[in-house]
């Protein structure tokens, strides 16, 4: 119970952290250096931690050298697909990360979901064709930050397991700090000297803002797995789209019609999945 309610506090703060994104997006600022900075901000408030519970192996190293390139580019992709949709449009497709996690374990692991986690599958699936009027290519041509989201999250789903082997070869504290130090110095390589050096792109609230839900949103979730199974914690952590929905009707004048509904089949959906 103790990994659940972490898992869902980590959505708040998460799902925060996504509308913060888009308004920095909506700002002007490059999407890459948005992507960026919070990596660094976090990491310098978390290496307190970091450093007195540092708990480093080859074999983490190791997992590292194949997560991070995928983390990475999801990252990127993610990016983009906020910067080109409606937040609770994109966030409503983020919900897709556990019926790719199910789809990989199936082909990697030979492991088949229940039949609570089809009806969990099927569920999302019918939410994302009602969302998009029963018309996918007319949709993704009008909202191609969708597919960017979609590729997106399923890099994030293969992740999944790996990053769980990686917390339990380490521990949540310490490796939350490694993940933004590593996720700083890979996403750099797609940020242009420019953005970094501007001074003027550091001048707005939302950026320290942004590290610091970062950082409190990666120690809860990796504490999270600590206590209960990836798939559990994945589902519960897509509460966050609930706060997308609302930071993107309150805040950024969203409409909702076509989005509520098919937002929370993909949360029962995901429930069902985590829990099936």
């Amino acid at each position: 119970m103790l990994g659940l309610w972490l898992a869902i506090l980590s959505a708040f703060f998460w799902g925060t952290n996504d509308y913060l994104n888009k308004r920095l997006l909506i700002k002007g600022l490059d999407e890459n250096f948005v992507l960026w900075v919070r990596f660094p901000i976090a990491s310098l408030l978390l290496a307190p931690l970091g450093f007195y519970y540092w708990d480093m192996s080859l074999k983490l190293f190791l997992y590292s050298l194949i997560w991070l390139p995928l983390e990475v580019l999801g990252g990127v992709l993610f990016m983009k697909g906020i910067k080109y949709a409606p937040l609770s449009t994109a966030m409503s497709f983020y919900s897709f990360m556990p019926v790719f996690s199910a789809l990989f374990g199936w082909l990697l692991l030979s492991e088949k979901p229940s039949p609570l986690g089809l009806l969990g599958i099927s569920l999302i699936i019918l939410a994302s064709l009602i969302m998009v009027g029963f018309s996918p290519r007319d949709f993704l041509k009008k909202n191609r930050g969708v597919i960017y989201m979609l590729i997106s999250t399923a890099l994030f789903g293969f992740n999944v397991v790996l990053g769980k082997a990686s917390v339990i070869e380490s521990n949540g504290l310490f490796f939350s700090w490694y993940y933004c130090v590593l996720m700083g110095l890979g996403s750099l390589l797609f940020v242009r000297p420019y953005y970094v050096i501007r001074l003027d792109n550091y001048k707005h609230w939302e950026i320290p803002a942004l590290g610091f839900f970062f950082a409190i949103g990666d120690i809860l979730y990796n504490m999270a797995l600590l206590f209960t199974l990836s798939s559990y914690v994945a589902s519960a952590e897509r509460l966050s789209l609930l706060f997308a929905l609302m930071y993107g009707r309150i805040f950024l004048g969203e409409s909702l019609n076509r989005a509520f509904l098919p937002a929370i089949l993909m949360m029962v959906g995901n429930i069902l999945i985590g829990f099936g």
